[in-house]
């Protein structure tokens, strides 16, 4: 069993912009890991209490213990409770602790391929009984039979795992294996979202229920869109189709029914057990179908009330908890899980359970549990959790609560990557006196969150003073979106930046980013600022919606740990398996960097993402209903059900931009989005622009590509190259410019894991400023929104902050320099295919090489190369493997590459030097490590 990571609060004194203006959260001291019980009192408080990326604080009551990263599921088993972990990591576990006491006590940990001979042990964990097992994974479902077996939904490996518990210890008494079933092609997603060329296709399974009498399980399919019967004696299987994405599975009406969510569907599926038959759905949500271009209201978690046929449903994407009669099958009423009046979308509730005459609802967005009367709807009062709880369940007077990301994240100074580097948290709440302390804890989840009036009222009383300043000098926003650094990536050798800049962990600096550097000191960098989400899965959501999916974050560690889904959030990538492994006639198929916006009228055999979009969709949504006019350059948008961007959409698209391709140089997309805005003078000049340049992601050291110091340099004098003629237009003089990175997953920072930079430039931008109150990417949209007279699209939006400090009476509006390249053109060394070195060269010019390039071939083809065999499939590119390389692996590809090998071994022992220094803990499971 591992020993569980320590949550570091930021090491400088940060300002807490989002709601708290008028005092700050100073150094918060750098804590233990939770490897213990932790009886939470007002003595030890700040012990668990910290500060998270986007400015709200957790700080979880009752007793508390540390769990393996992203917990998503927690069951009582007798005098024990389960909790099942499924991140984005080698293992996935389930660990068993005491109910009275969250003593850790046994862990079985599950490996997609084969396992090693024995888990990770620390030193002082001699009583821990851990057990290892092979060829498995989990998902999110668990559940127990009358005997105590646990029954896990095993994701990936289609199939349940099925478990004893004996004397403390834990033990695989059998697996269940599930097949994939068809399911209509009018039925959305209309294909199959699991990988293509894997086979056979998986079932999916991610909730179960168990027979009243022991005897069946019940078990949804989340990528067949079906509901199977599995006998538990002879192992006999039934299925059924139940609708699109069954999230969760509950019985009802004295076990006469079965109730099935659907994530996909805006309804739940009301089942006869006995007979396998599906009884009919009721509607949670407005209609779904192709043309549909809402979001989907995300039916999930489940409760039955006992002893009737009533269940309540969280719709975890509108903040509403419906309750259902599964006998009428009709909706009997709406709960509002919002955390005030009028409050947009956020606080996610996914974790739902009933008991003592109150219904829990886990709010994943918000950090706490909201409590209701079971009967009459009325909210009682909030719990405080830790970050993102994702499931709850209740036991001998006590609520069992898991969050996925535990306390959030420190220094990722011993290589972690921030994917996955943030343990969970198991936390325990008596319910004895629960309504005496429900009063203090409410007013702590509210204050956590700037939620409270005076909170809301002292940010609109500064927000107004900027509001007005920004109304009259800033009519244009350029919003430039790059890739995956953290601030010491990056600045880590700035001078300038003083204690906020380690040297040492310096990967690029003056020699591959002068423009970066000239534009950081000429401008306003911003040294305390965060990326929102921990990847680009998420990444891409937070830097266009304020907010990012509960399918996005349940679902995006299964794709980037490799288990069997496609990516589904809708990112910047072809939506077609391109790069250079698809078909089409030509060496090892059609490469189309062009396909995010082809043949729009069907996504074909690949990723759908409607499920994925956050309710109240992207900026740019907003700005087309608000009729301000933007262009959009290389950013996904929303489409309907079936694939469709709208036509209003589609105007405002640069759909001759290439999407994600490491052949394609950020010169050619800087160069193709110059050409646009020229030929759209004066009226014409969208008002908002949204430009990504990833090329600064690099390729790592893969063979023939260009080297990461050369796709960094080249980055950097493409962004300043754009920059540059904008500063030499007319709109200039109302402009502003805002540059950050997605994510910062792929370096090391000595201040926060999800530490990264930003920069504002324009005219009326402060010149050589640092700007150290913490800020997140949530803060250029809320300024952005402020800047247009926008409403805010989540409830992160609404209570952020306004950037403030860096704006100046005296504005300069002289054009900006552009330096010089300082890199050659360079390419990793290797053996380079033919149609390797064909698609180099026509991705110099931003060409792409399709099916009827015959002249094309053979003008460029050799006699020499005519005959290379194609690259094995392990040294294949495609369009999205590059980006789901863990962060570790990123860094250290690019530190070998650009520094040297001995370079990478000094900043590695630094790093662990560095881990000592502070008394920071090993990850167990470190991301990185090769499967």
């Amino acid at each position: 069993m591992k020993k569980w990571n320590s949550i570091v609060a930021f090491a400088v004194g940060s300002t807490v912009m989002f709601s708290v203006p008028t005092f700050a959260y100073v150094g918060l001291s750098n804590t233990r890991d939770i490897n213990a019980p932790i009886h939470v009192h007002t003595a030890n408080q700040d012990r668990v209490t910290h500060v998270l990326p986007t400015g709200r604080i957790v700080s979880p009551v009752g007793l508390v213990n540390g769990a393996p990263n992203f917990v998503t599921a927690v069951v009582p088993v007798g005098h024990y409770v389960a909790a099942m972990a499924n991140g984005a990591t080698r293992a996935q576990t389930i660990t068993l602790y005491k109910q009275k006491t969250l003593e850790q006590v046994a862990e079985i940990a599950a490996y997609k391929k084969g396992a090693p001979k024995e888990a990770p042990l620390p030193t002082d964990a001699t009583n821990l009984r851990d057990n290892v097992i092979g060829h498995q994974s989990f998902f999110q479902g668990m559940a127990v039979g009358p005997d105590h077996t646990i029954y896990v939904a095993g994701g990936g490996g289609s199939d349940v795992a099925a478990f004893t518990v004996q004397d403390g210890n834990l033990k695989l008494l059998r697996r269940y294996p599930l097949a994939w079933q068809p399911f209509p092609k009018a039925q959305y997603p209309y294909t199959y979202q699991g990988h293509h060329i894997g086979k056979p296709r998986l079932f999916y399974p991610d909730s179960i229920a168990v027979g009243h009498r022991g005897r069946h399980l019940y078990v949804t399919g989340m990528l067949s869109n079906s509901l199977a019967r599995i006998n538990l004696q002879t192992g006999k299987t039934d299925y059924l189709n139940v609708g699109p994405y069954p999230f969760a599975v509950t019985f009802a009406d004295g076990g006469k029914k079965l109730v099935v969510s659907l994530w996909g569907g805006n309804a739940v599926a009301v089942v006869d057990p006995e007979t396998m038959r599906l009884l009919g759905t009721v509607r949670v949500g407005p209609p779904t179908g192709p043309n549909n271009t809402q979001a989907g209201v995300h039916p999930t978690a489940l409760a039955a009330v006992p002893h009737s046929p009533y269940v309540f449903v969280a719709l975890a994407n509108i903040d509403r908890v419906a309750e259902i009669d599964s006998a009428d099958l009709r909706v009997k009423g709406f709960i509002n899980d919002s955390p005030y009046p009028d409050a947009p979308p956020g606080s996610y509730p996914d974790g739902l359970t009933i008991t003592e005459g109150n219904l829990f609802v886990a709010n994943a967005g918000n950090n706490d549990v909201a409590v209701y009367n079971d009967q009459t709807g009325k909210n009682l009062g909030l719990i405080p959790t830790g970050w993102y709880p994702t499931a709850i369940t209740h036991a001998h007077h006590a609520l069992y609560i898991v969050a996925a990301k535990g306390l959030g994240s420190g220094p990722n100074v011993e290589h972690q990557w921030v994917g996955n580097m943030m343990d969970g948290l198991v936390q325990r709440v008596r319910l004895q006196h629960l309504m005496f302390h429900l009063p203090a804890w409410t007013q702590e989840s509210l204050q956590n969150d700037g939620f409270t009036p005076a909170q809301q009222e002292t940010r609109h009383t500064e927000d107004v003073k900027t509001d007005a300043f920004l109304r009259k000098h800033i009519h244009y926003v350029v919003f430039i979106l790059r890739e995956n650094k953290t601030f010491d990536e990056d600045f880590g050798d700035d001078q300038t930046a003083g204690a906020w800049a380690d040297p040492h962990l310096d990967l690029y600096g003056s020699q591959e980013l002068p423009n970066l550097y000239h534009l950081a000191h000429h401008n306003t960098l911003f040294v305390n600022f965060m990326a929102d989400g921990e990847v680009t899965a998420q990444g891409h959501q937070w830097t266009t919606s304020a907010s990012d999916s509960d399918f996005v974050q349940r679902t995006w560690p299964e794709y980037y740990s490799g288990r069997g889904l496609v990516a589904n959030p809708g990112w910047t990538q072809s939506l077609v398996p391109g790069g250079a492994t698809g078909t089409g006639g030509v060496p090892l198929g059609v490469d189309n960097p062009y396909a995010i916006y082809e043949n729009l009228s069907a996504l074909g055999k690949w990723s759908n993402p409607w499920i994925s979009f956050p309710a109240r969709l992207f900026l740019f949504n907003d700005l087309l209903s608000h009729q301000v006019s933007f262009e959009d350059f290389g950013e996904f948008v929303s489409r309907s059900q079936a694939g469709n961007i709208s036509k209003a959409m589609d105007q405002h698209l640069a759909t001759g931009f290439p999407g994600w391709d490491r052949m394609i140089l950020d010169t050619y997309r800087e160069k193709m989005a110059v050409n646009w805005l020229k030929a759209h003078p004066g009226s014409k000049f969208p008002h908002f622009i949204y430009i990504w340049l990833p090329d600064d992601h690099t390729a790592g050291r893969k063979s023939c590509y260009y080297t990461p110091d050369y796709y960094v340099a080249n980055n950097d004098y493409a962004t300043a190259k754009f920059i540059h003629y904008l500063s030499t237009t007319p709109e200039w003089r109302h402009m502003v410019v805002f540059l950050t990175e997605d994510d910062a997953q792929s370096g090391a920072d000595h201040i926060n894991a999800h530490r990264t930079f930003a920069l504002a430039m324009g005219p009326w931008v402060k010149k050589g400023y640092l700007e150290t109150s913490l800020y997140s990417q949530v803060n250029i949209l809320k300024t952005t929104e402020a800047i247009f007279g926008l409403p805010p699209m989540s409830q992160w939006d609404q209570n952020a902050g306004v950037f403030s400090g860096i704006w100046t009476n005296h504005p300069d509006f002289a054009p900006t320099q552009v330096l010089p390249m300082q890199v050659p053109v360079t390419f990793n060394a290797g053996k380079c295919d033919h149609y390797t070195l064909l698609r180099r060269e026509a991705g110099a010019t931003g060409h792409y090489l399709t099916a009827n390039e015959t002249a094309w071939y053979k003008e460029h083809q050799t006699p020499n190369g005519a005959g290379l065999p194609a690259p094995s499939k392990a040294d294949t590119y495609t369009p999205t493997t590059l980006l789901k390389v863990p962060g570790p692996e990123q860094m250290k590809q690019e530190w070998i590459a650009s520094k040297g090998r001995k370079s990478y071994a000094r900043v590695m022992a630094y790093l662990k030097a560095y881990s000592a220094q502070k008394d920071a803990p090993v990850n167990a499971y470190q991301a990185g490590e090769k499967e």
